[in-house]
């Protein structure tokens, strides 16, 4: 005879079988055309890649991402100290990348028709412009190099400032003692036992 838990869940399974084969095909998934990835990207490197779906996404190391995670004090840009950097910023105004924002611009007017007043950053990585994108972040390191908050840096010279100052200071007691204990000489092997000790062992 078998026990009545045994019959219930087979039944259960049978239930679960036969309702998860009618909402089920055997038919593989297909990425719709719409979702696609593209093909200039997908035929770059993986570290390339990355930088352009995080800079698509504002998830990439610009100034105004990194403070809003809260790893810089502020989104000011760190080379050219303007206020905000943002995505808009470093493709069309940042002096540092002049020369090669003249080249993305020139790349997407020639796709396009458009010149970047006409443009903005979110409607330019969403168009047909990614061969021209990807250019731009080949030749510039926006989205791959962010140099250490000047904080951080200050505050690590004064940290080993004070490891030197703290070791000058022990080796100054050192020597101290050493004059002390054998007036130049160097320090014995054993130290003479301190008298509250001395009495401890007696007891």
């Amino acid at each position: 005879m078998v026990p009545i838990y045994l019959e219930i869940s087979e039944k259960k399974w049978t239930e679960a079988r036969r309702w998860a084969a009618g909402r089920t095909s055997k038919q593989k998934y297909r990425l719709p055309e719409t979702h696609k990835p593209e093909g200039a990207v997908a035929g770059s490197t993986k570290r390339l890649a990355s930088r352009f779906y995080q800079l698509k996404a504002r998830h990439c190391r610009t100034g105004e991402y990194l403070h809003w995670g809260k790893s810089r004090p502020d989104p000011q840009c760190w080379w050219r100290q303007c206020p905000s950097q943002t995505r808009e910023h470093l493709s069309k105004v940042c002096p540092k990348w002049k020369g090669e924002q003249k080249i993305l611009w020139a790349e997407v007017r020639q796709e396009t028709g458009w010149w970047k007043s006409r443009w903005r950053v979110q409607v330019l990585f969403a168009d047909r412009c990614s061969q021209a994108i990807l250019d731009f972040l080949t030749t510039t390191d926006v989205g791959r190099i962010v140099p250490p908050v000047e904080e951080e840096t200050n505050v690590r010279s004064e940290v080993s400032e004070w490891e030197l100052r703290e070791r000058r200071e022990r080796e100054a007691e050192r020597r101290v003692e050493a004059e002390v204990l054998g007036a130049g000489e160097e320090l014995p092997l054993f130290l003479p036992t301190p008298p509250f000790m001395a009495s401890a062992g007696e007891e």
